[in-house]
């Protein structure tokens, strides 16, 4: 880049200010965006092609633009057409105090060179002190074509050329580095901090010599003033400008100055995401509501962008996107900022959510979301959302939640699963239903005893004999004495039996009994299902039922004589 260090032509042009200042607001709006956004975002894109757009009235009345470079804004024609104030997000501040006083803009600057001049002024405001670069040397290097500049050096007047022949009074420009060793140096006999009683005679002020002073600090104020700085610093900028903005919103009923308001928030949720503060986005969205409900004078087209923010937050693609940011740590908040993000969204959040929390590979993502989830579960609405999902995954992960969280209160829910296709579905209902036994849930268990598939039909009777539900009593007495079950696999119909003599009790005794000694109706029955009959009795704390393994004790089937002893030797008596 070549630094012009004549003053540009006036233009005889008529061009208006107004003219100037779009494009000038333009440029600013495309710098905002450039540090928002990535460079294949929408928004970034859609800025650059409306700056781009914005030069073409400007080519046709001028041949080139000049602007002068003020600490308050830019200057066209005496005219100021940016005012701005000393702050980081200043275009014409950052420029200012990098020695730049005038820049010119010719033909062709808006085809690649504009967009590189703003990613470099961007870039100069996040270089550290350990870094040699600055913005001019940066826009040195990029030997841009159209665009020039010129710079005032320390010791120069403004627009006195670069690189100039110093005067006997000048100071050499120090980089930051080289200032900071400089202060280094000067207090190495460590007089600021008051370690040595004889400082050299370039070293700071000696604390210790004011100790004993009149005015000097006591303990008590300086345990104050520290205080303050640490409450100071751990002060959450964002959530006070946030506070700011609504509260400016709030109080000004003018509509131009909500609509730019909102554009305002609409820009910073982004931002806050891509940062990872997550509590100052709960903060935004939980006061959007509250001002939604105070604000007067409130206009739809004000009204509905405000309560959309949470919608559009809890969109399945939104929060996808933020998962996906946690699971590669692009960010890392708190368990307590999840949290707090969630709690303010819509109860839907919670299908996407267990979606993904079940791809997840990040264990510290997966430690960090399960605090949300388990929070989201609370809610009733988000649980009957999750468990009437089309999507498979979502509803296994939501049952299982229901299992772990001993949830209540999502019977309805429950019951409506009956019917699901998928297995694994099916069987983790079963242990969801099994959580909190009411007639409703139990009497789904018993239905699940007739299930399709023998997985299903095994954890229903299971868990229908923990929870001790009498009402199971005919349907296993009916499937105990009945041919159908004969022809199951063994592990299947030892469920069954055992489930009968837990719920019968004594009650059952003679129907095992006859089972296991073929005893009149049940004589001809195989060898499994009698020694089946005789590990459910092994479940009957009764002399009865231990008497008539005594007697099995003798069979000639080997088979039912191994499990009578096994069933003497694990008697709950």
């Amino acid at each position: 880049m070549v630094a012009d260090m004549t003053e540009a032509p006036n233009s005889e042009s008529q061009l208006a200010t107004g003219l100037v200042e779009g494009l000038v607001r333009r440029i600013d709006k495309c710098l905002r965006a450039t540090t928002l956004y990535s460079a294949s975002h929408p928004m970034y894109l859609r800025a650059v092609e409306e700056l781009q757009s914005g030069f073409e009235p400007v080519w046709a009345e001028l041949g080139s633009l000049t602007l002068q470079v003020r600490d308050n804004g830019f200057v066209w024609q005496s005219n100021l057409v940016l005012p701005e104030g000393h702050t980081p997000d200043s275009i014409s501040w950052g420029l200012f105090k990098e020695g730049i006083r005038s820049i010119t803009l010719t033909q062709g600057v808006e085809e690649e060179e504009i967009v590189t001049f703003l990613g470099l002024v961007q870039r100069a405001r996040t270089l550290t002190d350990e870094e040699e670069d600055d913005l001019r040397t940066l826009l040195w290097s990029a030997d841009f074509q159209f665009i020039r500049y010129k710079v005032a050096e320390l010791g120069q007047t403004d627009g006195e050329p670069m690189g100039g022949t110093p005067t006997a009074d000048s100071a050499p420009r120090l980089t930051a580095k080289e200032v900071r060793e400089s202060i280094r140096e000067d207090t190495a006999d460590e007089g600021v901090y008051g370690q040595s009683d004889a400082p050299g005679p370039n070293a700071a002020v000696n604390l210790k010599e004011f100790e004993s002073t009149l005015y000097f600090l006591d303990k008590g104020e300086i345990d104050y003033l520290k205080e303050e700085v640490r409450r100071e610093y751990e002060q959450n900028l964002n959530e006070n400008v946030l506070s700011m903005l609504f509260d400016i919103f709030e109080t000004q009923p003018d509509a131009g100055a909500r609509s730019e308001i909102i554009s305002i928030l609409s820009d910073l949720l982004p931002h806050l995401l891509n940062s990872g503060d997550f509590h100052s986005v709960a903060y935004l969205i939980s006061e959007a509501q509250v001002v939604l409900s105070r604000a007067e004078e409130m206009l739809p087209e004000h009204q509905r962008p405000l309560a959309g923010l949470t919608r559009t937050f809890s969109r399945p693609e939104a929060v996808g996107q933020l998962l996906e940011a946690l699971e590669v740590a692009a960010i890392e908040p708190s368990t307590e900022e999840i949290e707090e993000l969630f709690a303010h969204l819509t109860p839907a959040v919670l299908s996407t959510v267990l979606k993904w929390h079940g791809r997840l590979s990040n264990e510290d993502a997966r430690t960090s979301l399960a605090g949300a989830i388990a929070r989201m579960a609370e809610s009733r609405p988000a649980m009957g959302l999750a468990l009437e999902s089309s999507e498979q995954v979502v509803v296994i992960e939501a049952l299982k939640l229901v299992e772990e969280r001993g949830l209540q209160g999502v019977g309805a829910q429950l019951v409506g699963l009956l019917e699901y296709d998928d297995v694994g579905v099916r069987v983790a209902l079963v242990q969801a239903l099994a959580v909190g036994p009411t007639p409703q849930t139990m009497a789904a268990l018993v239905t699940l005893m007739e299930d399709p598939e023998s997985e299903v039909r095994i954890a229903a009777v299971r868990a229908l004999a923990v929870k001790r539900f009498p009402g199971a009593v005919p349907k296993l007495e009916e499937a105990v004495l009945g041919k159908k079950l004969r022809s199951r696999d063994l592990r299947e119909r030892k469920a069954f039996f055992e489930a009968y003599a837990i719920l019968a009790g004594e009650s059952g005794m003679s129907k095992l009994e006859g089972i296991l000694l073929r005893k009149g109706f049940w004589r001809p029955v195989d060898s499994d299902t009698r020694a089946c009959a005789a590990m459910a009795l092994g479940h009957v704390p009764s002399p009865w039922a231990r008497g008539a393994l005594q007697r099995a004790m003798k069979d000639r089937d080997l088979v039912v004589r191994s499990a009578a002893t096994r069933a003497l030797r694990e008697d709950p008596q």
